[in-house]
């Protein structure tokens, strides 16, 4: 690892004191692929890039919710999780913010925590995938009941199938998004 200026890292591109979990292993590349380039896809092989849609454009936009800031990214390590994460903003605004009528009883902290440790025991029993289906018991944000929710065993709970998928980032980084299973 190398750093910039001597205080940011041009592998992870964190302060040196805040390292990603999987910096020392993985390399990154140098800039992410532009419109037009030529890449070499591994099932494609030499591939045009047609369009770019980048995970930072994702965060910035709020299509996609980091989860490596602040507790989130305090919870992914103690969890084992080595990766990047981020999930979909319905899947955040749905099962990660607190209701309203439990405001002082959760805190986002159980209500990921809850999400994030289902999906470490059912990845567990899966590892090889890089996508994976896991459910969770969730008293979700709105009364109404989604697709990918049935009833759980008391009248708000919600038995809740997300999506896991495993990917490079924008620098080919090692990334977990967490989404909807009908969301791509």
């Amino acid at each position: 690892m190398t750093t910039n200026s001597g205080t940011v890292c041009t592998n992870c591109r964190r302060p040196i004191t805040a390292h990603r979990p999987w910096c020392s292993t993985f390399k990154t590349a140098s800039e992410t692929p532009r419109d037009g380039e030529m890449v070499d896809h591994p099932l494609l092989g030499p591939a045009t890039v047609l369009s770019v849609y980048s995970r930072s454009e994702a965060f910035e936009d709020g299509t996609l919710v980091d989860c490596t800031q602040d507790f989130f990214d305090e919870l992914n390590r103690n969890a084992g999780v080595v990766f990047d994460v981020a999930m979909t903003s319905a899947v955040f605004h749905r099962y990660v913010e607190v209701p309203t009528e439990f405001k002082g009883l959760q805190d986002q902290k159980g209500r990921y925590w809850d999400l994030l440790w289902m999906w470490r025991w059912a990845a567990k029993r899966h590892s090889h995938r890089s996508e994976l289906l896991f459910e969770f018991i969730s008293v979700p944000n709105g009364g109404d009941i989604w697709d990918n929710e049935r009833p759980g065993e008391f009248a708000k709970h919600r038995i809740v199938q997300l999506k896991a998928v495993a990917g490079p980032g924008d620098y080919g980084e090692p990334c977990l998004t967490f989404m909807l299973p009908s969301e791509d």
